[in-house]
């Protein structure tokens, strides 16, 4: 069984001056399955997996409890916090690649995920964190629910959701794979439904930072409601555990990640974090121990203590045996 008491002492903070720009560079963490493979070989990946052969720094959602946690957090708030997370925490499947892919990562020689695949129909996966949700009604723009179960329909939703799944711009490089893309809520375990909504659009990305915010839809209405509701739950106990543990923010430096490894169901890691580094104003990257898979690109790296806004995606592993964050907002600063 995993637990989160092993080695928060172990810090290698970054020291005034370091050159640490090396340490973001790697591998990047999406699971690419091979011409012909589909979600039922999904699996297969996970037995031959050679990062973390046999997965035991990876806690299934629905064993997550108090001991999992370093003995300082036993606290019943970060539990229902990370709950909150795991709740918004999805799965995506893109089924094509896109032609627009670069051949290299920016400003570096590393390969660019699924370049010697773009253009092609092939499944790759990923994870995400649903952020946010806009409820559209009847009349409003004159638009109806863009999902693509409704293509060839004559009577298309007027009530329909718009979901905001913050992600890494590798998992979902533009609008051509976000419209061949979905979202799997609530897997928790190999028997939990079916539940997903549909990528649309690619609003706002980053390929260098390497971060995503894919728009994707549903006209469920319990799906929803339902995702509307975890959103603000989720919002208001991260302002709470914040609160509570920002002095600690960078002593301990706990970060905890939820995510899909090699696209199977949902699993929790605990760690923390070891680098920082300012990229451009209020932009950071980190570095961190808090354990990681093909599968895991685009999860939240979700730091105790942090600002609301430090919404930083799983990007990679480096060849240190670190894995490390796309940019994003850091006002803690």
């Amino acid at each position: 069984m995993a637990s989160g008491e092993d080695s928060l002492d172990d810090h290698n903070s970054m020291a005034s001056g370091e050159d640490i720009s090396t340490y973001f560079t790697g591998t990047h963490e999406v699971q690419e399955c091979l011409e012909g493979q589909g979600e039922v070989d999904l699996h297969t990946h996970v037995k031959k997996c050679e990062k973390n052969p046999g997965h035991n720094k990876f806690i299934p959602v629905n064993q997550l409890s108090l001991e999992h946690f370093p003995s300082g957090y036993h606290d019943n708030d970060v539990y229902a916090l990370t709950k909150a997370l795991a709740d918004l925490t999805v799965r995506i499947a893109v089924k094509l690649t896109s032609p627009d892919r670069p051949e290299f990562v920016p400003g570096t020689k590393d390969p660019y995920p699924c370049y010697n695949t773009r253009g092609q129909n092939s499944l790759h996966t990923g994870t995400g964190r649903v952020g946010w949700v806009y409820k559209y009604t009847e009349g409003e723009d004159g638009i109806t629910c863009p999902c693509p179960e409704y293509d060839h329909s004559d009577t298309p939703s007027k009530v329909w959701w718009e979901v905001g799944v913050l992600t890494a711009n590798h998992v979902v490089y533009d609008s051509s794979e976000a419209r061949q893309s979905s979202c799997r809520l609530w897997f928790d375990d190999d028997k939990s439904p079916v539940v997903n909504i549909y990528g649309w659009e690619v609003e706002w990305s980053g390929t260098e930072g390497d971060w995503c915010e894919l728009w994707c839809v549903t006209h469920d209405v319990d799906v929803g409601g339902k995702l509307d509701e975890m959103v603000r739950r989720f919002d208001g106990l991260w302002g709470k555990v914040n609160d509570k543990y920002a002095s600690r923010r960078d002593v301990d430096k706990l970060t905890i990640i939820v995510s899909h490894p090699h696209g199977c169901s949902k699993q929790v890691s605990v760690g923390h974090w070891v680098h920082r580094q300012e990229v451009v104003g209020r932009r950071t990257r980190y570095t961190y121990k808090t354990s990681t898979c093909p599968g895991s690109s685009g999860a939240l790296v979700y730091r105790l203590g942090c600002d609301r806004l430090s919404d930083h995606p799983h990007s990679g592993a480096n060849s240190g045996g670190l894995n490390y964050s796309g940019v994003y907002w850091d006002f803690n600063l």
